[in-house]
């Protein structure tokens, strides 16, 4: 549009504004912008356009002439609509039944599948690796640097509650008691005993066993190595809270304490011995396997307890899709919520994220079956590899790293990089054996790494990161250290340390990624008189203290839409408080006004990219607009 006037003008309205019209929630069920085939679903009635469409050309070929051939078309039109209504009813019961499953039929329908580290690896490395030479559209992207946006967002670039994820700590506070229960609903297993072993632990490289308590309970039991109490039960009970906290299925964790005499063996109970042997647990087995478990005061073992979970059918790819689940209709790799399993991991050091630590469950609400999708497994995060602390490179590079690997090809040169030269500057030595080797002093958040690479966590988005980062940034350091006290250290001065390197490398994780869009948020629409509006928002960076309100200039434009196509933008006006105001044009029921808004700190820098979009369009009242989108971008 030529005459900027006509798309809104600036100004600073004075009146008090009122809100304007609610969007709809933003958490919940949301507006996903892809249907379940991946387009949009239309809300209008077209059935019943088509029928007025329909009668009305009847009306006009002659209805009030008594003409046969008219009554003719009339009544073939009439068994044409009965037919198509038919059609739609059979469809509609089908999709019923496909969807409003019961137990029974889901549990013959997903079937179980079994994985291991082994066959993780040997995916990861090789097949997946080499397959994706085949993909051309992914070797495209990758060279272009195109990413997709996620599928399994809303209007409002938030992530709906589903089987995946549900909003929990990011839709509204936590109680310090919720966040320290985590996901337990008990107390874990009966402290009295006796517990029965049912068999060895087979997954991992942790001591274990699967045990059921006096009350028909069956859980997981991990210890910690020897050579560092406390080190892998703390990693466990800490992160699965905070997991949970984000908003992630998890299993119930409860640390215990294990006096030796409580435990009894099942006569058909196994285990593998060191040579990888099965073979039946007998009482000696059993004393021998609990010289590896360093013991408390007065001989009793410390232990992490994980409930086992009922109805499960094996692991989640993070990857494809599970197509025999009627509600897993998007690939996982186009999944926010998997996605950023990058970013949360990495503020958490979960580098053993793998579909090996997954697991999918059949459960049932309101008579419906569903599956829903557990991460499990947590000893092997922040400083721990389980059964000894992580090693340096941890988190750097994967195990098999074609890229370092294509990197010092051409120079065929031992390079010495970051973390060998901090592992040389700490003499090589853990100084916390119970936290193991947890450090920030190279830690890059857009560079960490898992020890097996997977596809989806190469697809993150800025605006992804984004909503990863501000779920990351809203727990307290006060909350931090809460969950970190349920870890019961024997040293305070060790939940210190580790409370101190998570709220840093939660800043660290802040900072990084809110410097890669434009870190608005809490976008609320104001209508304060006649054409007038106020956009009010909050600053996340200037919030969590990354940049100061002084040093911080912000700009928008404006642009309609309707039928005939975008109309020429407006200049870009800059203001300096968390608000603007401007005059909205006149639309039709169907245009929509865009605003673009940009983010600058300090005089030598640019202004932010990608802009953050917001959407508006005329409401049910007439005259009035209504908040409709956000997107950060991809």
């Amino acid at each position: 549009m030529k005459d900027v006037e006509r798309v809104g003008s600036v100004g600073i309205v004075h009146p008090t504004p009122q809100e304007a019209p609610p969007a709809p929630h933003l958490y919940g069920a949301g507006l996903i912008k892809a249907g379940r085939d991946g387009i949009e679903v239309s809300k209008g009635n077209d059935f019943e356009a088509t029928a007025v469409k329909l009668w009305s050309g009847v009306h006009h070929s002659g209805w009030h002439t008594p003409d046969w051939r008219g009554l003719f078309y009339l009544s073939l039109i009439f068994s044409f609509m009965c037919a198509a209504l038919l059609f739609v009813s059979l469809l509609l019961l089908g999709a019923s039944r496909a969807y409003a499953v019961t137990f029974e039929d889901l549990d013959q329908r997903v079937q179980k599948r079994e994985t291991s580290f082994y066959r993780d690896f040997f995916d990861s490395v090789l097949y997946d690796s080499f397959a994706e030479l085949l993909r051309f559209d992914h070797i495209w992207n990758r060279i272009t640097f195109r990413k997709k946006q996620a599928l399994d967002i809303n209007a409002f670039d938030e992530v709906p509650d589903s089987g995946f994820f549900v909003n929990r700590h990011g839709k509204g506070r936590m109680s310090l008691k919720a966040l320290k229960d985590g996901p337990a609903t008990g107390t874990g297993p009966g402290p009295s005993g006796p517990w029965r072993i049912l068999k060895g632990k087979i997954e991992g490289v942790s001591t274990g066993f699967f045990i059921e308590d006096n009350k028909g309970d069956q859980y997981l039991l991990k210890f910690d190595p020897k050579s560092n109490p406390e080190m892998a039960t703390s990693a466990e009970i800490i992160s699965h809270k905070l997991f949970h906290a984000i908003g992630y299925y998890v299993p119930e964790y409860y640390l215990v304490s294990v006096q030796p005499d409580i435990l009894t063996i099942d006569p058909n109970a196994t285990y593998y011995n060191e040579d990888g042997f099965k073979k039946k647990l007998s009482q000696e087995a059993l004393w021998e396997l609990m010289e590896r478990i360093p013991k408390m005061k007065g001989g009793v073992l410390r232990a992490s307890a994980s409930k086992l979970l009922r109805d499960h059918k094996g692991y989640m790819d993070l990857d494809g899709r599970r197509k025999s689940d009627p509600d897993d209709v998007i690939p996982h790799e186009d999944r926010r919520s998997i996605r950023v399993l990058r970013v949360f991991g990495s503020w958490l050091n979960h580098y053993d994220l793998r579909k090996g630590n997954t697991l999918d469950v059949i459960e049932t609400r309101d008579g419906k079956a569903f599956v829903k999708h557990y991460l499990i497994d947590f000893g092997s995060t922040l400083g721990s590899a389980a059964d000894h602390p992580k090693v340096p490179v941890a988190g750097y590079e994967h195990i098999v790293d074609w890229f370092k690997i294509g990197e010092a090809i051409p120079t065929m040169k031992v390079v010495e990089k970051p973390w060998e030269k901090r592992w040389d500057e700490l003499n090589r030595m853990v100084a916390y054996p119970s936290l193991g080797y947890f450090d920030n002093f190279y830690f890059d958040p857009g560079e960490w790494k898992t020890q097996l690479h997977y596809d989806a966590s190469d697809q993150v988005t800025a605006a992804d990161a984004f909503w990863a980062a501000k779920l990351i940034l809203s727990f307290s350091d006060e909350e931090i250290r809460a969950v970190v006290d349920t870890a019961e250290f024997s040293d305070s001065n060790d939940a210190d340390v580790l409370s101190e390197v998570l709220i840093a490398r939660r800043d660290l994780v802040g900072r990084y990624w809110f410097s890669r869009v434009t870190p608005l948020d809490a976008v609320r629409l104001y209508h304060v008189e006649g054409n007038h509006y106020e956009i009010r928002f909050e600053d996340l960076a200037v919030q969590y203290g990354f940049s100061t309100a002084e040093e911080t200039t912000y700009r928008f434009r404006m642009s309609t839409s309707e039928k005939e196509g975008m109309e020429e933008a407006s200049h870009y006006h800059e203001f300096q408080d968390k608000r603007f105001s401007f005059e909205a044009p006149r639309l039709s029921s169907e245009g929509q006004l865009t605003l673009l808004l940009q983010v600058k700190r300090g005089a030598e820098h640019s202004w932010s990219k990608p802009a953050l979009k917001v959407v508006l369009a005329p409401a049910e009242q007439e005259g009035l607009f209504r908040l409709v989108e956000i997107d950060h971008g991809v």
